[in-house]
């Protein structure tokens, strides 16, 4: 019978699956030892490290700031070694768990960089953007009209949008080198912004005499130290001397076209 049960394929397979299932089992209780060993060994050598590097260097300040670190930025250290290690996980605390770390030693006023409000830089109300920088030396009878106290800018609240296209033109030809003018005009047809310069008058209207062969200017603005009579000029057809006679439909400025404004 005893030959019989041995000789049975059913026993014999049982018999190696058996030995397979109970070899397999003490392989593995092996490997588990010697990995848990393994990761003590490396666990202990971490945390000397640690304490090395603790004796050695002081604890550092929260808000230290380095040289490549952008202002408000702090410097912590990459482990905590008051925060026991659990046996079971020896990761690092992530970068979101050091931050709120280190936030919790920042003053309520420290904020980062990127944190930090933009400074509100005054711009223009019609649309024409930030208000360019007043030269150094810029007249001060013709300071932009920005600068205005709110009582002249009420007065001209109407022609607001008007003086700072001519301000803005002004401030531009000075920092090209243009210094020279006294003053400014906008015309209301054309939309041209005038600068006004000492003796020099811009023509609207020419009148043809001698059969085309002189014209004389009919009706011009701008600033002269003596008195133009247009009477006159027509009754001698002649042009003042000292004076510069400009077009005023080929001269001027077109403000938009000038200051790259939409």
């Amino acid at each position: 019978m005893l030959r019989d049960l041995l000789s049975s394929r059913w026993f014999q397979g049982s018999l190696v699956f058996f030995l397979i299932v109970i070899g397999g089992g003490l392989l593995y209780g092996w490997y588990t030892l010697r990995v848990t060993e393994r990761d003590m060994e490396r666990h202990d050598r971490f945390l000397q490290r640690i304490q090395k590097q603790s004796e050695t260097r002081p604890a550092e300040a929260v808000n230290v700031l380095t040289e490549n670190e952008a202002p408000g930025r702090v410097s912590t250290p990459a482990e905590n070694t008051n925060t026991p290690m659990s046996d079971e996980n020896e990761a690092l605390p992530n970068e979101t768990e050091t931050l709120d770390f280190a936030d919790a030693f920042l003053p309520d006023n420290m904020v980062s960089e990127q944190e930090a409000p933009n400074e509100e830089v005054p711009a223009s109300p019609f649309g024409f953007g930030v208000y360019p920088e007043i030269p150094p030396g810029f007249p001060k009878n013709l300071m932009p009209s920005w600068t205005w106290s709110d009582e002249r800018k009420q007065n001209m609240v109407g022609q607001l949008e008007d003086f700072e296209l001519m301000d803005r033109v002004l401030i531009k030809l000075w920092n090209q080198g243009d210094r020279s003018f006294i003053g400014v005009k906008r015309q209301d047809q054309s939309g041209k912004v005038y600068p006004i310069y000492r003796n020099v008058m811009y023509v609207e209207n020419w009148i043809a005499r001698r059969n085309g062969k002189v014209r004389l200017p009919a009706s011009f603005f701008g600033q002269s130290d003596e008195d133009i009579n247009v009477i006159d000029i027509m009754r001698y057809e002649r042009i003042p001397a000292g004076i510069t006679f400009l077009d005023a439909h080929t001269d001027g400025y077109d403000p938009y076209h000038f200051l790259s404004l939409q």
